[in-house]
């Protein structure tokens, strides 16, 4: 058995996707990320939201899913997030 069949890599390696953040066009490197790295990313390319907010991830069928900052997603192209402040009564 060679190493690279006892280590198989699964994902491959990282690549950019571009995804959206309260609608505005975010870059980062995939196929997967945390809560926290999609919140940093958009955070770093100027989308005005904070580390504490709250990261919801819209699914296929139309729902807004809650996106932990630990918990890992996979990203696709154009995937929409939105951020809010777990603050925010509206």
């Amino acid at each position: 058995m060679t190493d690279s069949a006892s280590t198989p890599e699964v994902l491959g390696p990282p690549r950019p996707v571009l995804i959206e953040v309260n609608t505005k066009p975010v870059k980062i490197d995939g196929p997967t990320a945390t809560g926290l790295q999609v919140k940093e990313a958009a955070i770093d390319q100027g989308v005005k939201i904070q580390l504490d907010f709250h990261l919801t991830m819209l699914g296929e069928d139309g729902k807004e899913d809650p996106v932990a900052d630990n918990e890992i997603v996979a990203l696709r192209y154009g995937q929409k997030f939105f951020a809010v402040d777990g603050d925010d009564n509206s």
